[in-house]
Parts: structure tokens; C-alpha cells; sequence
């Protein structure tokens, strides 16, 4: 990424932004797709994942995936050992039912983003019905998106852009999505008082559960080191410009870290608005981030 030298402006790329294009990125338009595309998965996060009905709160979803119901669903793999049809060769099958269940929850369900993400169309400045006027090409960008939209309508060179969680336009970049509950501050489903009377089967099961619960977190913590010098460039900040991020607990660390550089704590932050009645809202979002609410201000899509 080529640094430019102390930018004075930052701006922070959430996924309404694209919206406001008018690309179709919500996660509701990704629900449709799952339906079409892998009908399997889609009933899967309809059963287990509490994503809301139009899958708004898919990434934390991710880590409310409803156990109970995914073990009695899969029960009937697990036949008592005094059953009449009882085969020692059946001995993992529950196991295995619910391995290839959570598979499909985290790696497979990401393979459909990726491909989701990868075919959305992607419009140039002749398709625009509508485009903003002051997005500073000498600014630094911390885009939340995986869509080349700043390069392909605002001619923003793609090197001034961090792509904190992969970018679409770059070959076999991992586009991340997970949720933010550390693995760390999770118990084990086997730490639990009966946890020697337990069958064997249900056992392997919860240990094959807590690594979806791993392998589904967002390591954020790893991902800003990863960008760090990114983050080392914006001391000279002085204004940043948030367009389109939903504010969500989900990407708090992203915003702790902004905050960790001392220009950041003391810019001045603006926050595009639809309309003026959003802001009483973003600002309890911003006073849960952390972020000065002294120092922030809204701003109209239409002044941007």
C-alpha cells in the first residue's frame, strides 16, 4: 500500500456507501442468493443462526448459532447403544452429521459470500444515477468493503485504500467475515460438571462445535496488525469521514484501534446521514465505540 505522507483526512468505507450507489450489497440480497444458489445452507442459518429475517445480523449471528436445536436435530444419529439396530459401524455417525452441518455454517456459507461478493455488479461512473462530489483523492481510506467502487467511480487509487477485510478485485484474497466473540472468552460446551458421564458422541460433537465457534471469529486483533503501518500513517489526520458504516459492536476493534492514534482521539469525525433523525441513534453507536461525541457532527448524503 503506498502511504502517502500524513493525510489530513481519513475516510472510513462502510457498506452503505455502496448502497447509496445503488449496487445491491445488503445482506438481504445475499440471503436471496443462498436461497438460489446452496438451498441446503440457506435452510441451515434459517434453522440455527438468529440472523434476523433479512440476515442484517448475519456476522453475529455466527456466534449465537443454537446448539440445542442443531444436536436434537441431528439426534437420530445417535441411537442408544442398547438399540435393537445398534452397529458399531454407526459410531460416528452423529459426529459426522454435525461436522458437515457446521461446515456448511462457516466454510461453506463464506465460499457463497466470496462468490456473492465476487458477482456483484459493479458500476461505473456511466451507470451512476447519483455520485458524491468531495471524496479527497489525497486522503487515506479504511474500507470496510470488499468492492473495487472507490477506484471504479471516483478514480481513488486502490494503493491509498486499506481493504481491512480482503478485497474482491484482488485474486485469491481472502474476504473476511466472522463475528466478534473471542474464543478466548468462550467455555468449552464440555466444560460443564457432568462432563464425565457424557456420551463419548455428544463429547466429540460439542469439541467439533467450539472449533466452528473458532474458526467463525473475526481476528481482528491479527488483521489490524497485519495493516499496522496503515494504521502508523494517520497521525497527521485531522478530519475523518464516516460514510456508510453501520457503527456495529462487530467492528469495534476497528474503531479502538483509530482511536489508539492520538490525532484520531482529537479529529473532528462526520458521519453521513440519510436523514438528520438518524443522529440521535448513531450517537449512542458512537458513545458504545468509544468515539468523542464532542468532536462528531452528521452531514447529509446530499452534501457530501
Amino acid at each position: 500500500m503506498n502511504q502517502s505522507s500524513n493525510p489530513k483526512s481519513l475516510y472510513v468505507i462502510g457498506n452503505g456507501f455502496d448502497l447509496w450507489h445503488g449496487i445491491p450489497s445488503k445482506f438481504s440480497d445475499f440471503k436471496r442468493y443462498v436461497s438460489v444458489h446452496e438451498p441446503r445452507i440457506f435452510e441451515e442459518v434459517e434453522t440455527y443462526l438468529p440472523a434476523g429475517d433479512e440476515w442484517g445480523q448475519l456476522e453475529q449471528a455466527l456466534a449465537e448459532m443454537d446448539v440445542d436445536a442443531l444436536v436434537d436435530n441431528l439426534g437420530q444419529f445417535m441411537p442408544s447403544y442398547g438399540a435393537d439396530d445398534w452397529s458399531d459401524a454407526g459410531h460416528h455417525d452423529f459426529q459426522y452429521e454435525v461436522e458437515n452441518c457446521v461446515d456448511r455454517l462457516s466454510a461453506g456459507l463464506k465460499k457463497q459470500f466470496t462468490n456473492w461478493i465476487k458477482g456483484l455488479p459493479m458500476l461505473g461512473r456511466a451507470d451512476l444515477k447519483r455520485r458524491l462530489t468531495t471524496l479527497d483523492p489525497t486522503a487515506q481510506y479504511l474500507s470496510f468493503n470488499y468492492t473495487p467502487t472507490l477506484a471504479a467511480i471516483y478514480g481513488i487509487d486502490p494503493q491509498r485504500v486499506c481493504f481491512i477485510h480482503g478485497s474482491a478485485a484482488v485474486q485469491d484474497d481472502e474476504l473476511i467475515l466472522g463475528h466478534a466473540w473471542s474464543p478466548s472468552t468462550r467455555p468449552s460446551l464440555n466444560n460443564r460438571d457432568d462432563v464425565e458421564d457424557m456420551d463419548v458422541r455428544l463429547f466429540e460433537a460439542n469439541q467439533i462445535i467450539d472449533d466452528y465457534f473458532s474458526s467463525t471469529f473475526k481476528r481482528s486483533a491479527e488483521i489490524i496488525q497485519r495493516h499496522i503501518d496503515f494504521f502508523n500513517n494517520l497521525s497527521g489526520v485531522e478530519n475523518v469521514i464516516v460514510l456508510g458504516h453501520s457503527l456495529s459492536d462487530v467492528d469495534a476493534a476497528y474503531f479502538a484501534a483509530l482511536l489508539k492514534v492520538p490525532a484520531l482521539a482529537i479529529a473532528n469525525w462526520k458521519f453521513a446521514c440519510r436523514n438528520l433523525s438518524e443522529w440521535p441513534e448513531k450517537l449512542l453507536m458512537l458513545k458504545a465505540l468509544g468515539i468523542p461525541v464532542h468532536n462528531a457532527s452528521p452531514i447529509s448524503w446530499d452534501n457530501l
